[in-house]
């Protein structure tokens, strides 16, 4: 069975990479202890104030909002690219994974027949033959491995990314879109090359922003609170204080907050294009402050941060109900 081929980690967190384990006993009086003291809370309220104050300017006086729409109707431009760039999402992380012997997550090793799936899907989604079929499975695979192993919600982004390219299908470029103008009886729209309706792309805006958003707020409380110790231990060992001189625990509830917060306004679609393009730059700035992080890990975050750029938030979203209600 596959729950004996899986080696499981001893804590949930993306500091696990990079971190050797640390015990964490108590969560809530780690976060408690920190928010104690009033120089740590001034700084959070300042930094809130200060998020605050930047969005409320730019809703005042929108700067520069002719060259911002002009970027988004070019952004929506793009969306025949987008079913290429789920099958990249999906498919380099199921590839990378099973070309390196693991299970989805760095950490999580299957032993015996399990990579030898994931690579095959990947190469399915890479290609671009039987997308739907491929994404559905590798969307099975995972469920049955984050109901083993709990660790994989981290990675919940993949979800994202599978179920997404379950929805529209292969595009173009792809092996499937090929063969519908080869074989008879194969159309461009059985394949996802048509053009999509307006449902669709709300749909598939919904499902990356719940997977994107998910696995942000889920690396903010997991890696970040509940193994407080091995995040703590992250910072002494990359030396992150020198970067941004605060103590060791304001640095991990500090990080926290930020992967939570655009966790959250990405779920509720808040600024979506804009939350996504600083999720891509808070993940560019970890690469470079986790040198050890492992680069698979955060495939699927970085394509669905893109993807979004390209969506918007979609039809159900904060942005969307706040369009609606501004003044004709």
């Amino acid at each position: 069975m596959l729950a004996h081929c899986i080696v499981p980690p001893t804590v949930l967190a993306h500091v696990r990479y990079v971190r050797p384990p640390a015990d964490s006993p108590d969560p809530l009086g780690f976060l408690l202890g920190v928010l104690s003291n009033p120089g740590h809370l001034l700084l959070l309220a300042a930094g809130g104030v200060a998020v605050l104050v930047l969005i409320a300017v730019w809703a005042r006086w929108r700067p520069f909002e002719a060259r911002r729409r002009a970027a988004i109707a070019r952004a929506e431009g793009y969306w025949p690219f987008v079913p290429w760039m789920l099958r990249l999402s999906g498919g380099l992380l199921l590839l990378g994974a099973g070309t390196t012997r693991v299970l989805f997550a760095p950490d999580v090793t299957p032993q015996g027949w399990p990579y030898v799936l994931l690579t095959a899907l990947g190469f399915l989604l890479l290609l671009g033959v039987g997308v739907r079929l491929a994404a559905v499975a590798g969307l099975a695979f995972y469920g049955v491995g984050l109901w083993i192993q709990p660790a994989l919600v981290e990675i919940w982004d993949v979800a994202g990314a599978l179920a997404a390219a379950a929805v529209v299908g292969a595009g173009r470029p792809s092996l499937d879109d090929m063969l519908a103008a080869a074989v008879p009886g194969r159309t461009a729209a059985a394949v996802g090359a048509g053009e999509p309706d307006e449902r669709q792309r709300d749909l598939v805006a919904l499902i990356v922003r719940l997977g994107l958003g998910g696995a942000l707020l889920a690396s903010g409380i997991v890696d970040k609170l509940l193994v407080y110790n091995r995040a703590l231990d992250a910072v002494d060992h990359y030396g992150l204080t020198s970067v941004v001189p605060v103590d060791p625990g304001m640095w991990v509830v500090g990080a926290a907050l930020v992967e939570s917060g655009l966790g959250l306004a990405i779920l509720a679609g808040v600024l979506t294009r804009a939350s996504a393009v600083l999720g891509f730059a808070v993940l560019t700035l970890a690469l470079f402050a986790l040198p050890d992080d492992p680069v698979i890990a955060h495939v699927g975050l970085f394509g669905l941060s893109s993807i979004l750029v390209v969506t918007g938030g979609g039809r159900w979203s904060v942005d969307a109900l706040l369009r609606r209600l501004e003044p004709a």
